[in-house]
């Protein structure tokens, strides 16, 4: 019964797990942590915007598209709302 258990234990252990055990890390776990302190300072900026300056373009961009649709709506409404004078 114990040696189905030991099988069974073997096979469903990860290997990350196996190198923990044995003080082995690897060097992508540094790469990961240097990412992350990075987007964890406390410098005011919220996290979607640090990144690069791509992102904030892609912010600065979505907010532009975003108030053009309501200016849109806006005028759709006005348009809609106001009677055409014939």
């Amino acid at each position: 019964m114990n040696f189905s258990r030991v099988i069974v234990r073997s096979l469903t252990t990860s290997g990350a797990q196996r190198a923990v055990a044995k003080g082995e890390v690897e060097k992508g776990y540094f790469e990961l942590k240097k990412v992350q302190e990075h987007f964890q300072k406390k410098d005011g900026k919220p996290v979607f915007l640090k990144g690069s300056t791509f992102d904030q373009v892609l912010y600065r961009v979505t907010v532009a598209l975003a108030l053009v649709g309501v200016g849109g709506m806006g005028k759709l409404f006005y348009d809609l709302s106001v009677p055409k004078s014939e």
